[in-house]
Parts: C-alpha cells; sequence; structure tokens
C-alpha cells in the first residue's frame, strides 16, 4: 500500500472515529411539518458541529410508538425523540397538566405558560432521565367522528371513541360522556372503518398525516385540548458526550419554526376536509361552555393522581393569570 493510500485509511479512520451517529424517532409521517422541521435539526446540527454529529431520522413510528420510544429514549438506546407530552408523561406525569381538556384558550396564552415553565419542566425530565431540548407543537385537537358533527357535549354521549394512552384522555372522555378505546396510533384506521371504534380526538394534521380523515364523515374543530410537544434527549446518553456536541445539542434555535409551521397549516387543512367531503363544524361560545363545565372532575383526578400534580397545576394556573394581567 502506498504512504497516500495508508494517510487516506488512516484519515478516515480517525474521521469515522470523531463522528457521533444519534438515532432520533417520532410517529410523525413523511411530508408532514414534524418531518421537515426534524431535517431542519438535523441539517442544522450536523453543520454546527461540523459534521462530527451524524443523524439518523427516523419517521412514521418505525421504531414503535411513541410510550416504546420514549422507554427506549430513557435507556439510552434511541438518542432523541420528538414527540407528544402525553407519549413522555408516562415516565413525567407532571407533563399531563399541558393536555388537560380547555386548560389553553389561546396560542398566546400556550406560548407564554410553556416558555414561563420550560426550566420547570426541564428539571423534572432531567431527574426522570430526559434532556429538554425544545418545545414543539402537535396543535388543537377535534372530534373526528362517523355520523353527526359534535356541536354541544350532549353529541359525545355514547360513542365509542379512540383514546390515546393517557389517564388524562380516557378521563377526558369520561367527563364528557364517551366511553373511550385505548388504542394505539397503527390500529385507529382500520378500526373506524369496521366500527370498533366511532371516532376519535386529535389535530386536523395528525388526522390526514395518518389517512384516519378517511374513517370520519365529520370533524368537530373543538379545540378542547391544546398539545405541546417536544424533543428530548436521551440522559443517558447525552451524558457521556463530550462538551462541543453537549452544547449544539441544546441550542433551541429551531423551536419556533417547528410550531409556526404546525400552526399555518391548521385553517388550510380543516379546507381539505371540506374538500375531501367531510362536514366541518366548530363549537359556539355557549356550546364552549357546556364542556367546559364538566371538566372540573378531569383536573382534580390529575391534582391527585402523583405527588407533584397539583403543584404543577397551581404552577400554570400562575402563569396563565400573569398572562392575563398583561393583556
Amino acid at each position: 500500500m502506498s504512504k497516500r493510500a495508508l494517510l487516506c485509511l488512516c484519515l478516515f479512520a480517525l474521521t469515522a472515529q470523531a463522528q457521533t451517529i444519534a438515532k432520533v424517532g417520532s410517529v410523525a409521517p413523511e411530508g408532514t411539518p414534524w418531518a421537515e422541521w426534524l431535517d431542519g435539526v438535523k441539517a442544522r446540527l450536523e453543520k454546527d458541529t461540523g459534521n462530527k454529529l451524524k443523524l439518523k431520522v427516523f419517521l412514521g413510528g418505525k421504531l414503535g410508538g411513541e410510550k416504546e420510544m420514549v422507554e427506549e429514549t430513557r435507556n439510552g438506546n434511541l438518542h432523541l425523540f420528538g414527540g407528544s407530552t402525553g407519549a413522555v408523561a408516562t415516565y413525567v406525569p407532571e407533563l399531563n397538566v399541558l393536555e388537560l381538556p380547555f386548560i389553553f384558550t389561546s396560542d398566546a396564552e400556550a406560548d407564554f405558560v410553556l416558555d414561563k415553565l420550560r426550566d420547570r419542566f426541564g428539571k423534572l425530565l432531567e431527574a426522570k432521565g430526559f434532556v429538554m431540548v425544545m418545545w414543539a407543537e402537535n396543535g388543537w385537537h377535534g372530534y373526528g367522528v362517523k355520523g353527526k358533527c359534535i356541536e354541544k357535549v350532549e353529541d359525545m354521549k355514547g360513542l365509542k371513541m379512540r383514546s390515546q394512552e393517557s389517564y388524562v384522555h380516557i378521563e377526558t372522555y369520561k367527563a364528557f360522556g364517551a366511553s373511550p378505546v385505548e388504542m394505539a396510533v397503527p390500529e385507529v384506521l382500520g378500526a373506524l372503518q369496521t366500527g370498533t371504534v366511532d371516532g376519535y380526538s386529535n389535530t386536523p394534521l395528525f388526522s390526514f398525516a395518518t389517512s384516519w380523515y378517511n374513517g370520519i364523515t365529520n370533524f368537530a374543530y373543538t379545540k378542547h385540548i391544546y398539545q405541546p410537544a417536544l424533543m428530548v434527549i436521551s440522559k443517558k446518553w447525552f451524558d457521556q458526550q463530550p462538551e462541543d456536541l453537549k452544547k449544539a445539542l441544546m441550542v433551541r434555535s429551531d423551536e419556533r419554526a417547528g410550531i409556526e409551521g404546525v400552526r399555518a397549516l391548521s385553517e388550510p387543512l380543516l379546507e381539505n376536509f371540506k374538500a375531501a367531503g367531510k362536514n366541518v363544524c366548530r363549537l359556539t361560545p355557549e356550546a364552549t361552555k357546556g364542556f367546559s363545565a364538566r371538566v372540573k372532575p378531569v383536573w382534580d383526578a390529575f391534582a391527585k393522581k402523583a405527588p407533584g400534580n397539583k403543584a404543577i397545576l397551581d404552577a400554570v394556573l400562575a402563569a396563565k393569570k400573569e398572562f392575563a394581567a398583561k393583556k
């Protein structure tokens, strides 16, 4: 072997040794704002680290459902996870406060509270094996159903509704008079088509990304839950990284782009429901009051479920009060 070839081989070996491969998992399908956002995060991190860090992004639940990926992230087998706060709440139950029904009333209020309590949630996450990078967004939930559109809380009575694997979502259905059926994401479309469930709660974006809209006739944009999301790093893996990579991983310059990308699609997607032959309805202020009047048992159940829950609920309510005072 020539000296030049040997030198190239040595340089290649040194580069390979210096490069860290990080696996990123999400249930977000290809072609969604989430996929574009994660691609942007990947490109920025690789550039900022001079390709010392290489991200391999696995979309569409290729590494399992959200609960499975959260567990793998905590164990250090998956390095970064982007997904719902409800999924991470399996280990950090205080996060469920963010998905309580009608806890938020506007984008601006949610943004203020999440930013205000960022460090507090970060400490809770770190104590359970996660390093918080940034907030993201799934958006405002509505009800996709077969049959008539949900225009008042009484319309929920007797419906069999797919529920996210979260006790807050289950208790919310019960409070509104529906029967929750816990079900993982990949099973939902088939269950809608066979009548195993009558509908689901999720965002317009997720409805189209998963093709769930094909199994419904109506979408009620009730905005009963605002569902933030987040990107977290496995603390077990993060703690083993050199300081320069840690610093790059903690940059959150992509945060607003991810959130705004989802928000920009909400109204156009409601029009897409109509184009697909689905009826779209919204709650009147009076109907919203009817739903809101039933949420106290859900909030109370959350407050009693775990030791730190009441404290975090009080903190959220205090931040909401501070936001209202600024208006």
